[in-house]
């Protein structure tokens, strides 16, 4: 375990840091096979991108990458101006992963003066752990975005980091802990009416589930997905999480979930005795308290780490929803995405 270095205050007068991820993993013949055939059994058939930087493919004359980019560089801060353009760049810096090579041969980094550009080596966790311990301190605020949800603008940026505001080193857990991160997702009532990715809605047509989507998971009262945004601020409470890159186990299971990822959760709840847990699960009837605790209770004893003092929630993103949960997960999603983005006026 890292040594704690450092104060956890919040960092006073600094602008928050952006930090997008659009890494992807190189595999292996053999592993990409192996890969391959779980993420067939999740997405019932859909043939996912492996090992295929899908950030840099063109879309409507722009990498896909390059809409978030825009999106959080055009982000403005709250202020006195009466004018946007007059207003502060919301980000202090805006820090990237992707193989640095590739992108520069794509997008000409010279137009955004605030972006740091960090080649990918590693697993999702693994570039958050890069960025997390070498290069922000403690009490820095961090937003974070994901590379391949182009249809967010720089008003969704705003509004979205001014929601974090409101809940970072403010809010409390249901323990009465204070939030220094927390995760974004999407409620299917929110995003239905404005969803460009319908092939993704299926629903369950046997069973005592019956009627229940797919690919969404099913609390009590809702149906959610991964809204592919969060921020936290550095804080010693969140290194040990950092540090064992739990953020892959949870990053794993953001998406659909095969049989053998299912098969793993249930035997992780089971060594834990989350008994009820399990059965909130098989029955698509999670309770959203006894599913925050019971991961961090998961995780706890799967690394053996205390993160007792540890104080993360999710946020049920609410305006223009669908804009964050659709992401291009396959070349299907990127087809849909050409054909939209090919009949807007302007963007």
């Amino acid at each position: 375990m890292r040594k704690k270095q450092g104060s956890a205050a919040p960092a006073a007068g600094k602008k928050p840091i952006a930090l997008i991820l659009a890494g992807y993993d190189r595999l292996d013949a053999r592993t990409k096979r192996q890969k391959k055939k779980e993420m067939l059994e999740a997405y019932d058939g859909e043939v996912i991108y492996m090992g295929h930087n899908k950030f840099l493919r063109n879309l409507a004359g722009r990498p896909i990458i390059q809409y978030v980019i825009d999106a959080v560089f055009n982000a403005r801060a709250e202020g006195a101006g009466s004018k946007k353009s007059s207003r502060e760049p919301l980000y202090q810096t805006i820090h990237l992963y992707n193989d640095i090579e590739s992108f520069r041969e794509e997008i000409d980094e010279t137009m955004y003066p605030n972006l740091v550009l960090h080649q990918m080596t590693d697993s999702v966790g693994g570039h958050w752990k890069d960025f997390y311990f070498n290069h922000i301190e403690y009490g820095q605020r961090v937003d974070v975005f994901f590379g391949d949800t182009p249809r967010i603008t720089s008003a969704d940026v705003e509004y979205i980091s001014g929601e974090f505001s409101k809940i970072l080193g403010k809010a409390k857990d249901h323990r009465g802990v204070t939030v220094n991160m927390v995760y974004g997702i999407v409620e299917y009532e929110d995003m239905k009416k404005d969803n460009w990715l319908a092939h993704r809605i299926k629903v369950i047509k046997r069973g005592a589930n019956r009627g229940k989507l797919k690919s969404f998971v099913g609390f009590d009262g809702f149906q959610a997905r991964v809204g592919n945004t969060g921020a936290m601020i550095k804080h010693p409470t969140i290194d040990p999480l950092i540090e064992y890159e739990t953020l892959n186990f949870v990053y794993n299971l953001r998406k659909a979930l095969s049989p053998s990822t299912f098969s793993r959760i249930l035997y992780h709840l089971w060594r834990t005795k989350h008994f009820d847990m399990i059965r909130q699960v098989k029955n698509r009837c999670i309770r959203e308290t006894d599913y925050i605790e019971a991961v961090r209770d998961v995780i706890s004893k799967l690394y053996r780490i205390d993160i007792d003092q540890y104080g993360g929630i999710l946020y049920h993103i609410k305006k223009n929803a669908a804009r964050w949960e659709n992401d291009i997960d396959s070349p299907l999603d990127y087809e849909v995405f050409k054909e939209k983005f090919g009949g807007m006026t302007e963007r």
